[in-house]
């Protein structure tokens, strides 16, 4: 009987330390009008370099937690990288959505492409 109730205590108190640690959920969304998910965007911790991909409807997930405050680093093609601090508690999972702005070019930064472009081909064919 000692030996049920010792089993019994040590697999309730493993259980509660494997349930201690926090989670980051969320989605990353278009931030114009559309709204739309972003898929394959890069998702990472400043804090720990965990990095990771959104899903095909714009998820991503962080486990294993810590307590404490995080910077999610967002980014994507064609959009501003985002910086956001979040707190993690144990136990309570973080919900959040995340909206990328789309990066806009400046007519000196296409023209300056384009030209480089151009003296790359002109210098390649002599």
């Amino acid at each position: 009987m000692k030996q049920i109730i010792l089993a019994t205590v040590f697999f309730i108190s493993a259980f509660a330390f494997a349930q201690s640690d926090g989670s980051i959920t969320g989605i990353l969304l278009d931030g114009e009008s559309s709204n739309e998910a972003l898929m394959l965007a890069k998702v990472s911790i400043k804090e720990t370099g965990a990095e990771v991909l959104s899903d095909e409807n714009g998820v991503f997930k962080f486990q294993n937690l810590k307590d404490g405050t995080y910077t999610l680093i967002s980014s994507f093609v064609g959009y501003e990288t985002n910086e956001s601090e979040i707190k993690v508690v144990s136990n309570k999972p973080v919900n959040i959505k995340l909206f990328l702005q789309a990066r806009t070019i400046s007519l000196e930064d296409l023209v300056f492409a384009i030209a480089s472009a151009d003296k790359k081909e002109t210098a390649s064919s002599l």
